[in-house]
């Protein structure tokens, strides 16, 4: 068995574990565990380790930070919009100028959550604040061991490995304003035609922002199919059978390993994979097998929504990318 099938194998494995522990524990959004899975997921162990250890560094940060700042901003939406729209900035500018990136984005991302819950649902703030502590735990413990006990034997599982920057600080403060311009928008638009899911639509919009302008604009198009292929997939699931859990466990685990497959092939299309594999993890995962199609299909408006703002501001604000801006995600 190749190295791809083997951590594609680990992937579906890691995230049957991880929805399962979410379900027995009664969390909120099991979706959170499985995405922390499918997102570290690595056929490098100390690509994995490290994309872990930030993940939860990152999150824990911005869950006390947040929690503690949300308290304050309780009912003071424009401040509390202008904290989003800096913290998507921060965010978005120290994944590509520090060596541990994942964990400013993360941090920022989640402090970013934290405070959109104090704009919408202020009296979930707390348990919001800590079911995602233990949601993100969850996934990035299951999806390690996982890949200990199935996937390759590439690296020496428990380094943490700095990422290298090469991208230029002007490319992406530039990123960083186009991040903070779209979470703008993105808040105007769901209060406006009040649109469904705004944490979903904020989190899907932010991660599509590259470090390369040129790969930023060249994967729009592959995010946006991404989103059909994988959200079209777990509605068909859901409604051929949507309430027997011998069958939503199936094609949870299958859907993953396909889609993983495709994402960890790196591909010219590795990135279709990517999004397809998050859009089906957000449709498929509830509170358990769906009863009804409204809560999968309303994560996935969301999610396509955001992917869309996001990626129409990425083509316009990025006419032309300048070939020496050059650098990895």
């Amino acid at each position: 068995m190749d190295d791809v099938t083997r951590q594609a194998l680990a992937t579906a494995s890691g995230v049957l574990a991880a929805v399962y522990i979410s379900l027995a524990m009664g969390l909120a959004d099991p979706y959170w565990a499985a995405l922390s899975v499918m997102i570290i997921a690595n056929v490098d162990r100390d690509a994995l380790f490290t994309k872990g250890v930030l993940r939860i560094a990152g999150t824990f940060a911005g869950v006390a930070l947040g929690y503690n700042v949300g308290q304050w901003m309780e009912g003071l939406q424009l401040p509390q919009a202008a904290l989003v729209m800096i913290a998507a900035g921060i965010g978005t500018y120290g994944r590509q100028r520090s060596a541990y990136g994942y964990a400013w984005f993360y941090g920022a991302l989640t402090f970013a959550l934290v405070m959109l819950y104090t704009m919408v649902q202020p009296q979930d703030l707390y348990s919001f604040a800590r079911y995602r502590c233990y949601e993100i735990v969850i996934g990035v413990v299951c999806g390690t061991l996982a890949n200990w006990a199935f996937g390759p034997r590439t690296g020496a599982l428990g380094h943490i490995v700095p990422t290298p920057t090469a991208t230029t600080p002007e490319s992406a403060l530039k990123q960083s304003y186009i991040a903070a311009l779209g979470t703008l928008v993105i808040i105007l638009a769901w209060t406006t035609f009040d649109l469904p899911q705004l944490p979903q639509v904020l989190i899907s919009s932010l991660i599509i922002i590259d470090a390369d302008p040129a790969a930023s604009r060249h994967r729009g198009a592959q995010r946006i199919f991404g989103c059909i292929i994988g959200g079209s997939a777990g509605l068909a699931v859901i409604a051929f059978n949507a309430t027997e859990q011998w069958w939503w466990t199936v094609s949870l685990f299958l859907g993953v390993f396909a889609f993983a497959r495709i994402h960890l092939n790196k591909s010219a299309q590795s990135y279709i994979g990517t999004q397809s594999a998050i859009a089906y993890l957000v449709t498929m995962v509830g509170t358990g097998p769906p009863t009804t199609l409204d809560p999968p299909v309303e994560r996935l408006v969301g999610i396509i929504i955001g992917v869309s703002i996001m990626t129409v501001l990425v083509w316009a604000l990025n006419v032309k990318a300048p070939p020496e801006q050059l650098a990895g995600n």
